[in-house]
């Protein structure tokens, strides 16, 4: 059961190391930006599957002059990526699936444009973690043990194979990578001898990556999309190439179709979603991807009824949708709140390991057929599933996130509807079962949900659909919630 830690200062993340650094640096004097590099660097060596420098990484902050930020890290697929073998192979894990990180990246403009600590005080605690060592959780020995018949034929193994709870981990290379990046800066990942070393490892392992590669890589500053909906409320996500409008056209389908109408425990709540579910994922896979690839203006298509008009007359071919890993989570200062997350796409992603750490297999987001702006090519970046929602009122803010892939649309919408339709607090809302269409014919439901009647669902019942954290600020005291889920080791802590 959730339990909420109320503070101006805190932070909710998946690991209590990170929440208990994120906290730290907070108290010392730092700021929500300072706290979320330290957090987002612990996290990258006590939950190595689920992010790190070996992947990418996105920010959605209100800033404490009521504007919202979003920032976009994530990397292109090298300049060798040969798009014919990958449309053969259609590859999950492995060398073809790897693409640019973009995380230091993250860290650098961020430390840049608003830390107030340097660098190497923020990334000196996941240095001390990684070289001194931590106890491994459930959480890290589960995803090693199901990756393991996957993974095994792939450095990977090397490294994270075998991993039992509490085991004592410690990973020196990692700590020593950290070490150069904190003395010579962010930048030495992508310009310098440690740019020329990940590019050497990676080559080994078979990547058709270059030096320059990574010289090119640009993180942006983009703006969010807004989306304002009943009673004054302004959603705000984060743009392509993410699956960020997916959520906002799902959370229109509320209004537009009022769901309203339905008890959170009738059943017909749950069919209400069977083709809304399927309109958006459709209106993603054929026209989201890397944004200088896209032929239409995102911003005309963030409702359910603008999906419904672009779906008009086209075939629809229905795709499993995957859970995949990632880490978000969220900090507040008690001016501004910053939600963070990142990812490596599946649990330690491609099985590749670099500099001693997991390398991502985000290329694996890429359309599995030419000619549409998803489809693979050299230089071009795959749809990314992660995405932030925030929410602003007259009296508060809410910023929402979790684990997920391609449910994350679908879990924030849950969320939404447990606060905005249902009423609950964050809390409850997060403690509540939830549900995720896997595909059109297949849903998964938490124990409690109700189950739908429609003879054309498979229903399979699973312990956890994605791993929540929400953080909610009022404006007029400056105070904020912060709720961690209860479905993964997370833990909120505030003061």
């Amino acid at each position: 059961m959730v339990k909420s830690a109320f503070g101006l200062k805190g932070a909710s993340t998946d690991s209590y190391l990170a929440s208990k650094v994120a906290l730290e640096v907070l108290e010392e004097g730092g700021n929500a930006f300072d706290a979320a590099v330290a957090a987002s660097a612990v996290l990258s060596i006590v939950l190595p599957q689920t992010g790190g420098l070996g992947g990418d990484g996105f920010l959605l902050a209100f800033m404490d002059n009521n504007e919202v930020l979003a920032y976009a890290s994530s990397g292109r697929a090298p300049s060798g990526l040969d798009a014919e073998e990958y449309l053969r192979l259609k590859p999950e894990r492995g060398p073809l699936t790897v693409t640019v990180p973009g995380l230091a990246d993250l860290w650098g403009f961020v430390n840049e444009e608003f830390c107030t600590l340097p660098l190497d005080r923020l990334l000196r605690p996941a240095i001390l973690l990684a070289y001194n060592g931590f106890y491994a959780g459930y959480y890290l020995a589960d995803s090693s043990k199901s990756s393991e018949p996957e993974l095994r034929i792939f450095k990977w193994a090397k490294y994270f194979k075998g991993i039992e709870p509490g085991a004592y981990m410690k990973n020196r290379e990692a700590a020593q990578t950290l070490r150069i990046i904190a003395s010579r800066g962010w930048d030495e990942f992508y310009r310098g001898k440690i740019a020329e070393k990940f590019v050497s490892e990676l080559q080994e392992q078979g990547v058709n990556i270059s030096l320059e590669d990574m010289e090119r890589h640009r993180g942006t500053v983009v703006k969010p999309l807004r989306l304002e909906v009943e009673d004054g409320k302004v959603l705000y996500e984060l743009p392509p190439n993410t699956q960020g409008v997916t959520t906002l056209q799902a959370i229109s389908a509320i209004y537009e179709l009022d769901l309203t109408k339905y008890d959170f425990k009738d059943s017909g709540r749950i069919s209400f979603w069977t083709k809304i579910s399927e309109d958006i994922y459709a209106f993603r896979d054929l026209f989201i991807g890397d944004c200088d690839y896209m032929k239409i203006n995102i911003g005309k298509y963030l409702t359910y009824n603008k999906v419904r008009e672009a779906l008009s007359g086209k075939t629809l071919n229905s795709r499993v949708l995957n859970e995949g890993d990632t880490t978000f989570f969220i900090v507040s200062d008690g001016e501004s709140t910053v939600g963070f997350i990142q990812s490596l796409a599946y649990p330690f992603g491609s099985g590749l390991v670099a500099l001693g750490f997991p390398i991502q297999n985000r290329g694996y987001g890429f359309a599995k057929k030419s000619g549409l702006p998803n489809s693979p090519a050299p230089r071009k970046r795959p749809l990314h599933t992660l995405s932030i929602l925030g929410v602003k009122d007259a009296k508060k803010t809410y910023i929402i996130g979790c684990a997920g892939g391609d449910w994350r649309p679908q879990i924030h919408t849950r969320i939404y509807e447990n606060i905005f339709v249902y009423g609950m607090n964050p809390a409850k809302a997060i403690d509540a079962p939830r549900f995720i269409y896997e595909r059109t014919d297949k849903i998964f439901v938490e124990p409690g949900t109700p189950k739908p009647v429609d003879p054309k669902l498979t229903v399979k019942e699973i312990e956890g659909a994605g791993f929540v954290h929400i953080v909610v600020k009022d404006l007029k005291s400056g105070v904020s919630e912060f709720a961690a889920d209860p479905r993964i080791e997370g833990i909120a802590l505030a003061s």
